[in-house]
């Protein structure tokens, strides 16, 4: 059990680094990019957010799980 929750962490802080150094600033630029309006540039701009609380959820389960 020890040994499957280290590597599920290391996985998640793998998936954390990526998705908040890599994933969030690249889609916060393509939708800047876009130039999107209305209920589409609306929409769309949550996207970041979720991506942040799939993160989130993600940790928290892996804390809840030990």
């Amino acid at each position: 059990m020890a040994g499957g929750l280290v590597a599920a962490f290391i996985g998640i802080l793998v998936a954390v680094i990526v998705g908040v150094g890599v994933a969030i600033p690249v889609v916060q630029d393509t939708i800047t990019n876009a130039s999107l309006t209305g209920t589409t540039g609306l929409v769309v701009g949550y996207i970041p957010l979720m991506i942040g609380v799939v993160l989130f959820v993600a940790v928290a389960v892996l804390v809840a799980r030990k």
